[in-house]
């Protein structure tokens, strides 16, 4: 399987619940893929306005096919692609440019996965494994954040994720076949 056809799955398969667009833009980095997912729970008494709470969920997802012409994927160009998750993402789409997430923000993720035809190496892959980006906000009153980091090589036929990524490797080794 190419990166390509791998890419057209993984639109496939969260076009039922994401928000999906094409060639979003973040900085200096374009992304082939932005999804975003969002939720909102609440519990009530009798009517709505008598809510006993609520709560607010979200995920965005970023999705990039690494191009041969931009040679092999390093840890260094990793990341590259994961500082404007850290530096604007959050910031912008979690926080919405606020010093915390709105009122009832339960928890965000943010998702990278990086698409790739090429062997990915030994460095690179430790890298993504060992990475991690989290935050609370007002000790979890205004929720947390994770950021979960998937790599694919459809050459090797490898999907390698982060800690917080782990449940999303089954799926994507599934949608390999």
């Amino acid at each position: 399987m190419q990166a390509e056809s791998f890419v057209e799955k993984l639109k496939a398969f969260y076009t039922s619940t994401f928000d999906l667009e094409e060639g979003h833009k973040i900085g200096s980095q374009i992304y082939d893929v932005y999804g975003h997912f969002n939720v909102d729970n609440s519990r009530y008494v009798l009517i709505k306005k008598a809510k006993l709470w609520e709560a607010n969920s979200q995920e965005h997802l970023f999705i990039r096919k690494w191009k041969e012409e931009e040679g092999t994927l390093t840890t260094m160009k990793l990341q590259e692609l994961i500082l404007p998750l850290e530096e604007s993402v959050e910031p912008q789409y979690v926080r919405r440019g606020e010093k915390y997430p709105p009122e009832n923000h339960m928890y965000s993720f943010l998702t990278l996965v990086v698409v790739t035809d090429g062997k990915i190496d030994d460095e690179t892959i430790h890298y993504a494994r060992k990475y991690r980006f989290a935050k609370t906000y007002m000790f979890n009153l205004r929720g947390y954040l994770e950021t979960r980091l998937v790599l694919v090589s459809t050459h090797d036929h490898l999907v390698t994720t982060n800690q917080q990524g782990k449940e999303l490797k089954k799926t994507y080794l599934k949608l390999m076949e």
